[in-house]
């Protein structure tokens, strides 16, 4: 398959300032020490997920966030929540930018004036680029949806489809973006007693049958057992009850539907 590129409704926000390194590691979930390139959740003391970034350490020291759920004014709102007396700043550079996400065979190289991001967010090898705006694109042009059906066939998870504000980055197997090595950060005690205790009553897995976004799936007996979250054709993603395995058959108004393999964000190379 030909490389292809899709638009991308990206928020972009630079983070600037003496303490602004300091202040994002005490933040997000990511451990920003060591890696100039890393997937990060914004939690609330609550553990639930309020946002996904991905976040780089730029050669000026400054940091560039990338957002694809939220609106940048909304993002900023996030990410400064807590700033008091720190020397932090957050810029919104969106406009800025030809935001586009690229997938397919071949080689993706940087294009003069623009940032490069690998991404395993897809299930598929994928790019997320920033161009200048008046940089011609050179791939075939593609639609997002299609993007979006491999990761969901792939049994990979999104923020906020698959895992938001009501719901742990564990139960969501988002634990490729969770440290549990870098120190405090807000919602990492709740991250720590889940790492400790195991203590999670829901898990997302692949489904697969007659199913539709929002679908309710019930037991034999007639009991709530979750909801389905993202699908596409016969296969998609549901939150159910962790204590039902794989292989088992659930009841749906649109007919029965196959629990499969819990889903999962692969780690980044």
């Amino acid at each position: 398959m030909a490389l292809k590129s899709a638009p991308a409704d990206t928020a972009v926000v630079r983070v600037t300032g003496e303490d602004a390194a300091a202040f994002l590691q005490g933040q997000c979930t990511a451990d920003l020490r060591n890696a100039p390139l890393v997937d990060a959740l914004w939690l609330n003391r609550k553990g639930r997920v309020l946002a996904h970034t991905v976040i780089a350490k730029e050669a000026d020291g400054s940091f560039l966030l990338l957002c694809p759920h939220l609106s940048a004014a909304e993002l900023i709102a996030i990410v400064t929540a807590n700033v008091i007396a720190d020397d932090v700043v957050a810029t919104e550079e969106s406009a800025q930018w030809q935001r586009v996400v690229v997938w397919g065979e071949g080689s993706v190289e940087v294009l003069t004036g623009g940032r490069l991001f690998s991404t395993r967010r897809f299930g598929v090898t994928a790019w997320e680029v920033l161009a200048p705006a008046e940089v011609k694109l050179p791939w075939t042009v593609g639609v997002f949806a299609e993007l979006d059906a491999l990761r969901i066939s792939a049994g990979v998870p999104s923020v906020p489809a698959d895992c938001g504000a009501h719901e742990f980055p564990q139960e969501c197997g988002l634990d490729a973006w969770v440290s549990y090595t870098k120190g405090c950060y807000l919602g990492q005690e709740v991250m720590a007693r889940i790492q400790s205790m195991g203590s999670l009553r829901r898990i997302l897995r692949k489904v697969s049958g007659p199913i539709a976004n929002g679908l309710e799936l019930r037991t034999a007996e007639g009991k709530s057992a979750g909801w389905v979250r993202s699908a596409v054709g016969g296969v998609g993603l549901a939150l159910v009850a962790v204590d039902l395995p794989e292989g088992t058959s659930l009841v749906s108004d649109r007919g029965p539907v196959l629990l499969g393999v819990p889903a999962l964000m692969p780690a980044r190379a």
